[in-house]
């Protein structure tokens, strides 16, 4: 199971890698365009738009399972003890499931609407960007279930 997450996790940073490079290379292409042709990419600021939400949304799990986010240790450790550190942790991890779950869930919502709309410049339907805050909040839901069976494991 274990090797199955990992695949999980290498897959979604060469996602947002990749997305990322895509989103590098546009914006050359229209530097170039622009500078050296004279001429404008019609799309190439909205591509890189819609490329960067999605960059957003599949990074938040990402920093989280590697523990990259802000928290402050030090009071809660003062503060509870063993025990009320464990439910402190339980209880960190189920608002982060409530989250990611609401995340998934509106965001699905939303993309529901916005498919109805066409974007002006890569002429796609709108609830493509949408759908990677689906696919974060998804994912965010799966790394979140893993810390908690770490959780238990201790």
């Amino acid at each position: 199971m274990k090797r199955f997450f990992g695949w999980i996790d290498r897959g979604a940073e060469y996602g947002v890698a990749a997305i990322f490079a895509a989103m590098c290379l546009v914006g050359l292409l229209q530097v170039f365009n622009r500078f050296f042709l004279n001429q404008s990419l019609s799309w190439s600021e909205e591509f890189q738009i819609f490329c960067h939400v999605w960059i957003v949304f599949l990074a938040i799990p990402i920093a989280y399972r590697r523990g990259a986010h802000l928290a402050v240790d030090s009071l809660k450790n003062m503060i509870l003890g063993p025990r009320g550190i464990r439910a402190f942790d339980y209880f960190v991890e189920l608002i982060w499931i409530w989250f990611a779950v609401s995340l998934a869930y509106l965001s699905w919502k939303v993309s529901e609407v916005a498919k109805l709309q066409i974007s002006p410049g890569l002429e796609i339907p709108m609830n493509y960007p949408y759908y990677g805050m689906v696919l974060g909040g998804a994912y965010l839901l799966l790394v979140v279930l893993q810390r908690i069976f770490a959780l238990s494991g201790k």
